[in-house]
């Protein structure tokens, strides 16, 4: 009975090393999903000092990065295997007087209000109308951003606009 354990004790444990080592040995031969897409936004010239966040959305990928003191943000699709770069869009000042500033970014398929959150008491960011929250990203340097998608804007028949909904900063106790 204790061979039969000891057995499968070693058995498990070539399987855990040998699955860690070929994990280990694809991360070096294939790239991160984070520097296929950097190399695209090199491909079309863009200039990137730091990706802030990643986010899954439609066909793509939503990315948020920092350049200049300034936060971008662009949309890269997956047309089969490879990675394509559809939209760059926005920017926004890092540092600002306001405690939360917003831009908008139209994706055809998609929207999103995003921005920077620069007073530290805000916990969340609230759509007064809808009653949702933001999600909200900080960075290692302290960087807070938050952003919605399909969110926070909605088409004024009578005036033939857009119209932002109000944007409410929830601080802590």
């Amino acid at each position: 009975m204790k061979k039969g354990l000891t057995i499968k004790f070693y058995i498990l444990s070539c399987l855990v090393l040998i699955f860690l080592l070929s994990s280990c040995a694809s991360k070096h031969k294939n790239p991160t999903i984070e520097q296929k897409l950097l190399d695209v936004m090199k491909d079309t010239d863009v200039q990137v000092e730091e990706i802030i966040h990643l986010e899954i959305v439609k066909d793509g990928v939503l990315v948020f990065y920092t350049r200049d003191n300034s936060l971008y943000n662009a949309f890269i699709k997956l047309k089969g295997a490879q990675w394509e770069w559809y939209l760059g869009s926005g920017t926004l000042p890092i540092q600002t007087d306001q405690v939360l500033n917003s831009a908008f970014t139209n994706f055809d398929d998609f929207f999103i209000r995003y921005g920077v959150i620069t007073d530290p008491k805000i916990r969340r960011v609230k759509d007064e109308e809808s009653n949702h929250y933001a999600k909200i990203i900080q960075n290692e340097d302290g960087l807070r951003i938050y952003f919605f998608v399909n969110r926070t804007v909605v088409f004024d028949s009578e005036k033939m606009r857009t119209r932002f909904h109000t944007l409410v900063p929830v601080y802590e106790n």
